[in-house]
């Protein structure tokens, strides 16, 4: 295949490609550098693309699959977000307050990463970083019903936890 017929068979897509990236990592350069890399692989699987029935589905997928690679690299920085969650609404915060505040936070973060991972991916999305059920759906690939129940049964498991650590504090 010939860089002319690549183009005129991918490119197309490039705007369709960009949005969706652009959806999941909420950067501008982060999605350029997704699409740059979709085009890669793509030209690289060039001599395999007649297989495929659909190149626009095929550079989706790559497109889907880069950003949760790149989502899962991510590291979130706990400390940044501890911190944000940390600031003091106003100077009237004791120093109680603030120590219980940093150890209810750390707590939660205990709490998510003690469950399996799909579970703890879906609540990360979903009440570290805010996401809504359907942008979750089109991350993972799954059914916002599917989700939902997920992090409903993700959370009745936190709270297990949270009742039986609690529970051997009683007297």
């Amino acid at each position: 295949m010939k860089s002319s017929e690549f183009k005129l068979l991918v490119m197309p897509y490039s705007s369709r490609l960009y949005r969706m990236a652009f959806r999941l990592m909420n950067s501008r350069e982060e999605a350029e550098d997704i699409v740059q890399e979709v085009y890669v692989k793509l030209w690289g699987m060039r001599s395999e693309l007649g297989r495929y029935n659909s190149i626009e589905a095929l550079s989706i997928r790559i497109t889907r699959n880069l950003c949760l690679d790149h989502l899962r690299r991510r590291k979130v920085s706990y400390d940044a977000i501890k911190a944000e969650q940390m600031k003091p609404e106003s100077y009237s915060e004791t120093p109680s307050d603030t120590l219980e505040k940093r150890e209810n936070v750390e707590l939660v973060h205990t709490l998510i990463a003690a469950l399996p991972e799909p579970q703890r991916s879906l609540v990360h999305l979903r009440h570290l970083e805010g996401k809504e059920y359907e942008e979750i759906a089109e991350m993972v690939n799954m059914n916002v019903n599917a989700i939902r129940v997920s992090i409903s049964r993700a959370r009745k498991q936190m709270r297990e936890m949270l009742e039986k650590k609690y529970s051997s504090w009683r007297v």
